[in-house]
Formats: structure tokens, C-alpha cells, sequence
């Protein structure tokens, strides 16, 4: 007998994640935080202090350190994974753009939060025609 324990159509959400800031230096600032993040989860992958699909529930100490230099306290340490992930993180003038398949993107959602973005999230096999360079381009309310 087999026990399911989860069930995932990894890659093929087509996923696009838009966070809007209130400024161009708003947004270069978290996008910042996104590739210092993401060049740390690599050293820990690369020093085997993370491996990809296991639950982890710590983080080192030196991502630690770095996550409190950012001032980035709602990141989970399982959710470190996703800067891993095959994910395009663009800047757009006040606007940062994410594109990826995969659907676990908790992660980037809670640093733009953390920075003040307003975020939108959608699927492009719902919105086929949502050009994410466009619509960041289009000014929020």
C-alpha cells in the first residue's frame, strides 16, 4: 500500500509576480535583498548546509546573521529553497518582475511585503495575454 503524503504539478504554474513600491530606489533595494539571499542559499546548498526537498526547520548562523543585516524576519527556514528555484527576477523602474513555473514563491512574496510593495500574482495559462512587462509598467491607484 502506498501512503500519499503530498501531491504537485511542479513546473507549470507560468507564474508572474509583480510587486509595485513607491519608489525606483524602493524596489532596486528589495530586488538587492533577493540576489543577496539567493547568492547565500547557494554557498549553503554548495556547503551541503541545505539540500532541496528537505524539510529543514533551522537556519546556520550565518544565515541568520544575514537574514537580521536585511532586516528580513518572516522567511521560514524551509522556505530558503525557492531561491533556488529557475526564477527571473527583473526590475522595472518602481516595479520588480518575477517569473517562474514553479508555485512556491512565499518566500519573494514576503520580502517584497517586507519592503512595501503592493503585489499581484497570476497565472499566464489564465491570463495569456498579460504581457508582465507591460502590466508593470501600467501606474497602480
Amino acid at each position: 500500500m502506498k501512503i500519499w503524503y503530498g501531491f504537485g504539478t511542479e513546473h507549470s504554474m507560468d507564474l508572474v509576480m509583480i510587486g509595485r513600491f513607491q519608489d525606483v530606489a524602493s524596489a532596486q533595494t528589495a530586488k538587492e535583498v533577493i540576489e543577496k539571499l539567493a547568492a547565500a542559499i547557494r554557498i549553503e546548498e554548495k556547503e551541503d548546509r541545505l539540500i532541496v526537498g528537505e524539510h529543514t526547520d533551522r537556519y546556520s548562523e550565518d544565515l541568520l546573521d544575514l537574514l537580521i543585516e536585511l532586516g528580513i524576519h518572516n522567511v521560514k527556514p524551509d522556505e530558503l529553497e525557492q531561491f533556488l528555484y529557475d526564477v527571473n527576477v527583473r526590475r522595472r523602474g518602481d516595479s520588480i518582475v518575477i517569473t517562474t513555473d514553479e508555485i512556491d514563491v512565499q518566500a519573494f512574496l514576503k520580502i517584497m511585503l517586507n519592503k512595501g510593495a503592493r503585489v499581484e500574482v497570476y497565472s499566464r495559462h489564465q491570463h495569456p495575454d498579460s504581457d508582465p512587462v507591460d502590466v508593470a509598467d501600467v501606474a497602480g491607484p
